[in-house]
């Protein structure tokens, strides 16, 4: 019963996010935000960190600036993405359904982390989280290897505060 319920989790959230997208009513949402100043700020952290509310959620980072320093936003946007990628990645890290264990023990991510080469799980992770590819890629990696939740912590705040900082500056200067 245990694996079954966290299909029914995952399969729960996957429908309310496309309903949520494909609605309009994330959009409003998300810019929305704006009125809810430093809340705000933290709320469309917490959803740049996704692949469906990143755009939406950079807009919402983007129009900040208007009201706040880059470096503001980027401290409180960061600590809402590092919150969203701590879900994801204790989903991952505590444990998958069989199903998917099974696949990841058929691929290369089981090879790499019995090798000398496991130093570079965290490496690809940190360049995707840091990419704009969705950061789910990068954190279920780490989360498979079971890597350790504050070095997980320090390195998704710093990650998506560079992102941040990058987008909201820019912004800021045009």
């Amino acid at each position: 019963m245990k694996n079954h319920k966290k299909w029914i989790i995952l399969i729960l959230s996957i429908t309310i996010a496309f309903y949520l997208f494909f609605s309009g009513t994330l959009i409003k949402l998300i810019e929305a935000m704006g009125n809810f100043g430093i809340i705000g700020i933290l709320i469309s952290g917490i959803l740049f960190g996704y692949a469906f509310t990143a755009a939406p959620a950079t807009a919402s980072l983007i129009s900040f600036t208007n009201y706040y320093n880059p470096l503001i936003i980027s401290l409180i946007g960061a600590t809402g993405t590092m919150i969203g990628d701590l879900l994801i990645f204790n989903f991952f890290k505590k444990g998958l359904p069989e199903e998917i264990e099974t696949i990841i023990k058929k691929t290369k991510i089981e090879k790499i982390k019995k090798s000398k080469f496991k130093w570079l799980i965290p490496g690809i992770s940190g360049f995707i989280i840091a990419s704009p590819l969705p950061d789910e890629i990068g954190i279920s990696l780490l989360g498979v290897t079971k890597f350790d939740t504050t070095k997980f912590m320090i390195l998704a705040f710093s990650l998506n505060f560079i992102g941040i900082l990058i987008i909201t500056t820019i912004a800021w200067l045009v």
